[in-house]
């Protein structure tokens, strides 16, 4: 009733109701007959699997790296939900701004969440094999999925039911049924809020040497810094690789590529290449600005193969040569 309500309001139509006491109801729906040019029609986007191009090699200062085909830069957004007529209505509210991908319940729902850690969820609560609350309390206990944004919807809109679902990691809660208005604004606010947090890891970059006693200060960190923790870590092993890749990065991560690219840009809105580039960049400042080598030197001992592209993409971001920065 609560999806037959909102489509009712769209079309402009009026829901009737007969009710006799001892013998049911019987409810009319009334839409009126209007005349749309084809150019008008609203057109729905069949769901979208994404298969990006991925980017094999990290760092390779000797190859030229051609620019990749372009490649859909729009959030996505995961739809869970059973009722396939729901699923399509969503769809068209957000038509010509996300991309999506559908699950039918919240089991198949978690599998595709871990598959391509979508930008946003829009999750039902009632659905088979895996509820709502299920459904959203596996995503955020997993340091995988845990930075996904949850938007459950349901029909149950209960203080008790919108304090469970809060509870469990939701970060918004609507009830059925929704204002197709407010689910676009509190989408959109949830992806912005996403993207000011990245600014912080995106700028975590080693900048001067660690005090000492900041070494010996015991700090309970998130599951998001853990995982940027060990993101640092794997890097500063393959530092001096030139040819340290994605599949090597991946593997150990215990990540698939696609899994690693969409974390990382997620937290650092930056691809797996630039965030590997930059961590060196930082590092090679640390170093020039110590005197602990040449320039050359500096530049061979963290990865770069070319001095002169090493050189190139130094001042590209600090606007100094390696050899003028103090």
């Amino acid at each position: 009733m609560a999806l037959v309500k909102e489509l009712v309001d769209v079309l402009k139509g009026e829901i009737k109701v007969e009710s006799i006491v001892g013998r049911g109801s019987t409810f009319t729906v009334l839409l009126p007959h209007l005349q749309e040019s084809p150019q008008d029609a609203v057109q729905v986007p069949d769901s979208v699997e994404l298969h990006a191009p991925m980017q094999t090699v990290v760092e390779t200062a000797t190859t030229s790296i051609n620019p990749a085909p372009t490649v859909d830069e729009r959030a996505l957004l995961l739809i869970v939900e059973d009722n396939p007529d729901l699923r399509t209505y969503i769809r068209s509210i957000f038509a010509n701004t996300y991309q999506f991908i559908e699950a039918q319940d919240g089991q198949e729902g978690l599998e595709k969440t871990l598959e391509m850690l979508p930008d946003l969820v829009i999750c039902d609560l009632m659905m088979p094999r895996l509820d709502g609350f299920g459904f959203c309390s596996a995503v955020k206990s997993n340091a995988l999925s845990n930075h996904i944004p949850v938007v459950m919807l349901t029909a149950r809109a209960s203080l008790e039911d919108r304090l469970e679902g809060l509870e469990l990691g939701a970060d918004d809660y609507l009830a059925k049924p929704f204002n197709t208005t407010e689910l676009e604004i509190r989408v959109h606010n949830l992806i912005k809020q996403r993207q000011l947090l990245q600014q912080k890891y995106s700028q975590s970059f080693p900048t001067t040497p660690a005090p000492a006693e900041a070494a010996s200060t015991v700090k309970v960190l998130s599951m998001d810094e853990k995982f940027m923790q060990k993101v640092d870590e794997i890097i500063e092993q393959h530092l001096d690789q030139s040819t340290f890749d994605v599949d090597t990065f991946a593997r150990e991560m215990q990540l698939t590529p696609v899994q690693l690219r969409r974390k990382l840009k997620a937290l650092t809105n930056q691809t797996i290449t630039e965030y590997v580039r930059n961590y060196r960049l930082a590092k090679a400042a640390i170093l020039l600005q110590n005197r602990v080598g040449t320039v050359s030197e500096i530049a061979y001992q963290l990865g770069f193969e070319s001095l002169p592209y090493f050189s190139k993409v130094f001042f590209e971001r600090y606007g100094q040569n390696p050899s003028e920065w103090k």
